[in-house]
């Protein structure tokens, strides 16, 4: 924070997103500060927290106001590895980390390697992995699984894999390079820690500068090879650019999906109702998977910085302030949804949940993720229609600020 916080400015001691009895069910504390601190402020974190829809809408309109370059933030590399990455880790350009024109520019690329077509015409390749991966389950002669695990975070790496042309079977290692990656850019790691990300971060720059080379030279139809394509002599496209939205897609595409897969299928097996419905109907699959993004949020919601003293809902912020846009507090806005507390996959007050954002940082890969999350609940209702959770499903979250990610979530059949 670059100024002193008044003693007029709201602080809710009880919420600590870290706590693990907040990560494994935050809403009980969203919900009391979106009636009684809809603004408020974690001197524990550093920020400010934004809990209703129409100010996080607001917010993210006005990028003049409020910017998105602290969303994503890269220390320097090592010493010891600046040889092996002279141009800094490779997320340093982010496309969510950016503000207009910047972000438009970007935008536009990434737009063209996740077009509808495109992602379509993914579709049976992703429904393939889909089945490979339910048949490695039910070769399990112990006929149960952590889903996470065995197929809700393997879907959306090999599906990002399959858009790259890239070997789809490497999927462990792409998960070390996200992990990596999001060690490294929400946490503060330690000088020991940092040498070992950066090791990891050196085989991640070194397979996607090749891939970039490659596709220079032999243009395909996959996402890198598309996003040149898009470019032109008066608008090239850099190389550090595609890998940070090599990048982008990675940290933007895998752990938030698997995350709402995994969700998902919680909610539908602890609404069984719910899952039977989505088993008869199956046009029922894009509602069954919005209003679990909606019912709980993958992510907690971007950050943005102040660029001038401002005020929200009356509440002064000074320059230099971080806020949090919560949208997993928006998610449950009761003055926008009705009975926002229930998972109802039938509901009529749901188009676009807050989840995916506003304005014009909304998910670029909203078409993707709804294509992998359709996909992944159409394959089990057809492949383990009576699939159920053992006990309550033993679910846990990683504890994150940024996003709590779904690690485990047992399931037998």
């Amino acid at each position: 924070m670059s100024a002193t916080i008044s003693a007029d400015v709201p602080v809710f001691a009880e919420f600590d997103p870290l706590d693990p009895e907040q990560v494994a069910d935050p809403h009980r504390w969203l919900k009391e500060a979106r009636r009684n601190q809809p603004v408020f402020f974690m001197p524990k974190y550093g920020w400010y927290v934004v809990t209703r829809l129409d100010d996080i809408t607001r917010i993210a309109n006005d990028h003049e106001t409020f910017s998105n370059r602290m969303f994503v933030t890269v220390p320097e590399v090592p010493p010891r590895y600046r040889d092996r990455l002279p141009n800094g880790f490779p997320m340093k350009v982010q496309l969510a980390a950016a503000d207009p024109p910047a972000h438009g520019r970007l935008k536009r690329f990434m737009q063209a390697a996740l077009s509808p077509r495109t992602i379509a015409a993914h579709a049976n390749r992703i429904r393939q992995i889909a089945n490979t991966l339910i048949d490695e389950m039910l070769r399990n002669p112990d006929r149960q699984a952590n889903l996470v695990v065995s197929y809700a975070d393997r879907i959306p790496m090999m599906a990002i894999a399959a858009l790259l042309d890239a070997p789809v079977d490497d999927h462990r290692r792409y998960r070390e390079w996200v992990d990596a990656s999001l060690e490294l850019i929400t946490t503060n790691p330690s000088p020991a820690r940092l040498d070992v990300l950066a090791e990891t971060l050196v085989d991640f720059d070194t397979f996607v500068r090749t891939l970039i080379q490659e596709r220079r030279e032999r243009p395909g139809e996959d996402a890198i090879s598309k996003m040149f394509a898009a470019a032109s002599k008066d608008d090239a496209l850099g190389e550090e650019e595609v890998l940070g939205l090599v990048s982008s897609m990675l940290l933007g595409g895998t752990d938030t999906t698997s995350t709402a897969i995994g969700n998902m299928v919680w909610s539908l097996l602890t609404h069984r109702d719910q899952w039977d419905a989505v088993r008869v109907d199956r046009s029922l699959l894009a509602k069954a998977f919005e209003e679990s993004v909606r019912f709980r949020d993958p992510g907690r919601g971007p950050i943005r910085l102040a660029t001038r003293d401002t005020e929200i809902r009356g509440i002064p912020i000074p320059k230099g302030s971080l806020i949090q846009l919560c949208t997993m507090a928006a998610d449950h806005d009761e003055t926008v949804f009705d009975r926002a507390e229930q998972f109802d996959i039938f509901r009529e007050d749901l188009k676009i949940a807050p989840a995916w954002g506003r304005g014009i940082h909304m998910c670029v890969g909203r078409v993707l993720a709804h294509l992998e999350g359709e996909i992944a609940l159409d394959t089990l209702l057809d492949r383990i229609p009576d699939l159920e959770l053992v006990g309550d499903g033993a679910r846990s979250y990683t504890p994150q600020l940024m996003m709590p990610t779904l690690r485990s979530l047992n399931v037998r059949w």
